[in-house]
């Protein structure tokens, strides 16, 4: 995830427990599949906003070469431990992934998630030719700020290879218009509960989330709480900025896969391909 420092900090192992990731993991397949269909490589894969690592544990198990990208330090302990369990040589480096300019000296100093045979001692993300740039789970609509898309975009382009695709998606303003001031309750189970305040300003097109949990350990529930900010990007402020960054629009699509070409506004989550050309 992209965040603060204040979130995704102690809601880290929350979040993990009760299992947010799937949904990058599912990404990671249905986008693996899509490239296959098209006969494009996926081989070498980096996980922007990686979070605990569900996406790039998935790409890993398929035999790809992942490096995972994320700025809470919380979540990406969880993401290496996990590759670690599973057996993955999985590189997972500490930023912001509106700023790729992560040189080799310092990932010298990054563990990677287990001590395989890959050597990260010569790797930088810049021009690194990466054949798949990827960012799931809404992440980009924590960017709220203008010019952080153009900035995302363009150190992605200047991650992959030529031919090579960057797949993110976006929740749009057709999903947040229904944040309006109400309370759900996104998880309820033995050991943990999790519900959410969730509204939206049109006028600026920023909602916010309230993110409340309790979790039980041994006989007494303990409470935290984070408010997360996102932004609404319309379609057109993001194919705005993946012209400017070289990056050529191949598809949108709805997360059940089905292309999406004149109903773009009514479209509550948006998949976007884009290839560097």
């Amino acid at each position: 995830m992209v965040m603060a420092d204040s979130i995704y900090g102690d809601y880290a192992p929350v979040y993990d427990a009760i299992g947010q990731g799937r949904f990058g993991a599912h990404m990671a397949g249905w986008t693996r599949c899509w490239l296959d269909t098209c006969g494009a490589r996926s081989a070498h894969v980096l996980d922007l906003a990686c979070g605990t690592g569900a996406a790039a544990l998935a790409f890993a198990a398929a035999g790809c070469a992942v490096v995972g990208v994320d700025q809470s330090p919380a979540m990406l302990q969880i993401a290496q431990g996990r590759a670690r369990a599973a057996g993955h040589d999985i590189l997972f480096v500490e930023g912001d992934i509106r700023e790729l300019r992560i040189e080799n000296e310092g990932l010298r100093n990054n563990q990677s998630a287990s001590t395989c045979s890959f050597d990260h001692s010569a790797f930088c993300i810049l021009h690194s030719a990466f054949d798949l740039v990827t960012c799931f789970a809404d992440s980009l609509n924590y960017l709220a700020a203008d010019g952080d898309l153009d900035r995302v975009f363009a150190g992605a382009a200047a991650a992959l290879g030529t031919g090579g695709h960057l797949v993110f998606d976006l929740n749009s303003e057709a999903e947040y218009t229904t944040w309006d001031e109400r309370d759900i309750v996104t998880y309820d189970g033995r050991d943990y509960m999790v519900y959410n305040k969730l509204c939206y300003e049109p006028e600026t097109r920023l909602a916010r989330g309230r993110i409340v949990w309790f979790v039980r350990k041994s006989k007494r529930w303990w409470r935290g709480e984070e408010t997360h900010t996102q932004r609404a990007w319309s379609d057109a402020e993001v194919c705005g900025a993946l012209e400017g960054a070289g990056l050529a629009l191949v598809g949108r699509f709805d997360v059940g896969g089905a292309e999406v070409s004149e109903t773009v506004a009514d479209v509550a989550r948006m998949i976007y391909i884009a290839r560097r050309v």
